[in-house]
Parts: C-alpha cells; sequence; structure tokens
C-alpha cells in the first residue's frame, strides 16, 4: 500500500503507542502475559492478528490460559513471545505448563525449510515487522470508513506558480495541501483526535501535529511537523523538506516520528490516483492525497481540461459520523478549487 508517501526508523516501537496529553504519546510497554486460574471460560480468544493465533499454534501454546497486555485483555505477539521465553527458561518446549510440546499443525501451511523450491521466506522485522504489528492493530481495532471526491485543482496549481514566481523560497503542492488540511480541521475538530479504549472516550486534540508518509530504502516511516496549524505555506514547505531528508537518511528521531494527531498520505507520487489508507494508529483519520493530472472536466458550463486531483479521506467511525467526514473533506475540496477560501482563516 502506498505510503501513508510520504504514515526511518524509529517508528519501531515495540509496542504502538497511545494517546496520553494533548500531542503527547505516551508509550506502553509490553506486560507478559499472565496465567488466567483454572476454569478459565471457554470461548473464542481474542488476538491482535491471525500470525499470533498460529505462532502460538506452532509452539503448543494455549491462548486460553493467557490474559493478553492488550485492550480488554487482547494477546499480542509480546505476549505470546514472552510466554515462550518463559518456557524455554524452564526447560519445557511448550509454552504452559502441563503443555505438549510443539504441535505439528499442516493446516497452518509447510514447515519452514519445507517450501518447494523458488519460495522464499523473509522476516517480518526491525521496521517493516513494526509496520506491520501497528497496521495490523490498526486494523484491528478502528472501524474505519472511506469517502472521496474529485477536485478541480487548476487554480491551486495556478496560485503556487504564482507565489513561486513571486521570489523567495519555493512552495510545494503538499505544503498548499497541509495548509488546508488544518484549516479544515479547525473547522471539524473531531478528525483531529483519538480513542482512548480502556477509559471509553476519545481525546480531542487543540494542537495539530501533522504526520506525512514517506517511503523510504528502510520502509515507510511517518515523520510528524510539530504545531502544524501554527505554520505558513514557507515554514511548512521548509519542514516536510527537512524531515524527508532526515527520514532517507536514516537520522530522524524518536519524538519526530511520534505524537502525530493527523497524517497526510500523498500516494500521488507513485502514479496513482486513489487509495483506501489503514489509518495511523491511534489517530483518527488520514487524507490521502492522488497524482493531479489533466482531465475533461466541466467548467463554467464549458468542456475543457483541468488539472484534476482525487481526495479521500479515511476515517474512525467512532469519533464522527459521515456528516462530519463528508464535511471535512468538501471543505479541503473546495479550498484546493478555489484557494481564495482559505483568505477567511488567514
Amino acid at each position: 500500500r502506498p505510503p501513508q508517501a510520504a504514515p526511518a526508523p524509529p517508528a519501531a516501537s515495540a509496542a504502538p503507542a497511545a494517546p496520553a496529553t494533548n500531542g503527547q504519546v505516551r508509550t506502553a510497554e509490553p506486560a507478559a502475559a499472565r496465567t488466567r486460574a483454572p476454569g478459565a471460560v471457554d470461548g473464542p480468544v481474542p488476538v491482535i492478528s491471525p500470525l499470533v493465533r498460529r505462532l502460538a499454534r506452532q509452539n503448543g501454546l494455549d491462548l486460553r490460559e493467557m490474559t493478553g497486555s492488550g485492550p480488554d485483555g487482547l494477546i499480542l505477539r509480546a505476549d505470546v513471545e514472552y510466554a515462550l521465553r518463559a518456557a524455554a527458561a524452564q526447560g519445557r518446549p511448550g509454552a504452559a505448563a502441563g503443555e505438549p510440546g510443539p504441535r505439528t499443525d499442516r493446516a497452518s501451511g509447510p514447515a519452514p525449510g519445507a517450501e518447494s523450491p523458488g519460495v522464499t521466506r523473509v522476516p517480518l522485522k526491525g521496521i517493516r515487522g513494526t509496520v506491520a504489528d501497528k497496521l495490523s492493530r490498526s486494523r484491528a481495532e478502528i472501524p474505519d470508513a472511506t469517502c472521496w471526491v474529485d477536485a478541480d485543482a487548476t487554480e491551486l496549481m495556478r496560485t503556487r506558480a504564482a507565489m513561486n514566481a513571486a521570489g523567495g523560497p519555493k512552495v510545494s503542492v503538499i505544503a498548499l495541501l497541509a495548509r488546508i488540511c488544518t484549516a479544515a480541521l479547525a473547522r471539524f475538530p473531531e478528525l483531529n483526535s483519538s480513542v482512548d479504549t480502556g477509559a471509553r472516550e476519545i481525546v480531542r486534540y487543540a494542537d495539530v501535529h501533522l504526520g506525512f508518509a514517506a517511503q523510504t530504502d528502510r520502509g515507510l516511516v511517518v515523520p510528524v511537523v510539530r504545531d502544524a496549524h501554527t505554520r505558513d505555506a514557507e515554514s511548512l514547505t521548509a519542514e516536510f523538506a527537512r524531515l524527508t531528508g532526515a527520514a532517507r537518511s536514516g537520522t530522524l528521531t524518536p519524538a519526530e516520528l511520534t505524537g502525530g494527531t493527523f497524517t497526510l498520505n500523498n500516494y500521488g507520487v507513485f502514479g496513482v490516483d486513489g487509495s483506501t489508507p489503514i489509518i495511523n494508529h491511534p489517530e483518527a483519520a488520514m487524507l490521502g492525497i492522488g497524482r493531479i493530472v489533466p482531465r475533461p472536466w466541466v467548467h463554467e458550463g464549458e468542456l475543457a481540461v483541468r488539472q484534476v486531483v482525487q481526495l479521500s479521506l479515511t476515517f474512525d467511525h467512532r469519533v464522527c459520523d459521515g456528516g462530519t467526514a463528508g464535511g471535512f473533506l468538501r471543505y479541503v475540496a473546495d479550498c484546493v478549487e478555489q484557494p481564495a477560501v482559505l483568505l477567511r482563516t488567514l
């Protein structure tokens, strides 16, 4: 899936981040899996992904004997790995006391080394493993929905050209879209939020810390522009360039990779028009931007060739309903089509 283009390394926290104070994120340390008391209730065992269930099955671990460290007892991969390490330290190949050794379950697929020639196994580790865990958690926890709209970006591109012709630092398209995005979040603050599942509360943020997906040789990272709502187009352009350079060189700090409240995903750099991205957990929404290309468009009652872009918004349906999400996306599209609309908020 295209970056979530632009959701460098330290995005590699072992456990996903959870919101604490405004614009801040606290990282939950993976807790050890705890053994339930005998007689635990039978039934489906909540796990963060099928990979966790398969890991337990292949190593003879009975998930019914565990309590996960995730929300509402959700069993994480870290819980299973801890239980296996604890069992190994006690000299047992299985995971729980009294459990037999590892079982062979052909339904889980061929064992390593048993594949046909030409099959390669690539370990999910490093940034790729961290991204996999975070995206799996997002899909498991967030009931997301996506809406999209095509917008005539001709006037936006003319506005940018006029800005750059006036001298001074050049302004990027992503910076203009970020400025539009922060203005839209001021009108629709429900989307600048996250959900505290433990407290069953929606946490709304006054400040906008804008993440943007960046694809690097090391994998997908999401650097964060702090206080994006206080920056103008020139400042946003400079900060996007600085963080993108740091992402490519692998020098982003943990502070530059955490604390985001909303994310921009410019998948247009990959030459595609649309996408339904996975929300960057624990945020509540992501704006997707497709490529800007010439297309037939009815303008002022006449068929013309215009610069058109597809915009999409993926949002957490717990924080708002479709009317709010649609209003946000429509406002963004209106600003793209008529940049002068932004003058009301400057």
